[in-house]
């Protein structure tokens, strides 16, 4: 379903030209003769380990470039996103739970069926990508620099490309930060999704994934591996999972970005 472009031999001498000229700025890390001025830095760490955040900042975009193009295969380093097909997940009730949620359109992974992997371009944007700070869900935004441009995701954009949270905007709340990221072990009610989630007496300590109901836990293997893809955490299940499964499961609440005001979950039924 996903295949990428630039391939030796293809297009006309002009984007060769491009091509190569990027070439030249994703790996100039360290290049005493880009023609591009950069600011003065210090002596460049060896990072072999650990975050990216921890490196300097003047050094992470090239730090970042180096160890991309040591892969022999880029897109070894993307974790894509694959479509969750009406004919194949239909028939067990999967599309139903995302519709209940006006979740659909996170069912499908690409605008207009277009199926190409920009691998290039997202390195790229990734080596340069900011979070400004933000206090609503809502209002959080990435930022990254492709071909010289600033590109931003941010629901603004993601609704440009999609209708995400399709049911009406009154019916929709909007998660607050400290109830689904910084402290979700003290929402009130918490518990209740556990104990609807994990088979009884296991919700205590570490939240395993063995421990879900059978039903949960083939919906988590599903939207991890397909709608929001990822290598880690197999093991246990991530706090923020918690409402995000308890909601497909349940079928409410309506949690969505459009109006800024409510808890999370402020009425479990």
């Amino acid at each position: 379903m996903v295949k990428t472009k630039g391939k030796a031999g293809e297009g006309s001498s002009s984007q060769q030209a491009e091509a190569q000229q990027k070439n030249r700025r994703l790996v100039r890390a360290g290049d005493p003769d880009s023609e591009e001025d950069a600011p003065p830095r210090g002596p460049k760490p060896d990072w072999t380990s650990g975050s990216l955040l921890d490196q300097p900042v003047e050094w992470q975009t090239d730090l970042f470039h180096e160890k991309m193009n040591k892969l022999q295969q880029r897109k070894e380093a993307f974790i894509c996103e694959k479509e969750i097909r009406e004919v194949d997940f239909g028939p067990f009730g999967i599309m139903d739970k995302f519709k209940a949620l006006g979740w659909e359109a996170a069912l499908k992974c690409y605008d207009n069926e277009v199926k190409n992997l920009y691998d290039r371009e997202i390195q790229e944007w990734m080596a340069t990508l900011t979070c400004l700070p933000f206090k609503a869900a809502s209002k959080m935004k990435l930022i990254g620099t492709v071909n010289g441009v600033s590109a931003e995701m941010s629901y603004d954009s993601l609704r440009q490309i999609a209708k995400f949270d399709s049911k009406p905007s009154n019916q929709y709340i909007v998660p607050r930060l400290e109830d689904l990221y910084f402290n979700p072990q003290n929402h009130p009610q918490r518990q209740h999704m556990l104990e609807y989630l994990f088979v009884p007496g296991t919700t205590q300590g570490k939240l395993l994934r063995r421990n879900l109901r059978i039903e949960e836990k083939l919906m988590l293997v599903l939207y991890t591996q397909n709608v929001i893809p990822r290598r880690v955490d197999k093991v246990e299940v991530r706090f923020t999972a918690v409402p995000v499964l308890y909601m497909l499961m349940h079928g409410s609440p309506l949690v969505g970005e459009i109006v800024e005001k409510g808890r999370l979950f402020p009425i479990v039924g």
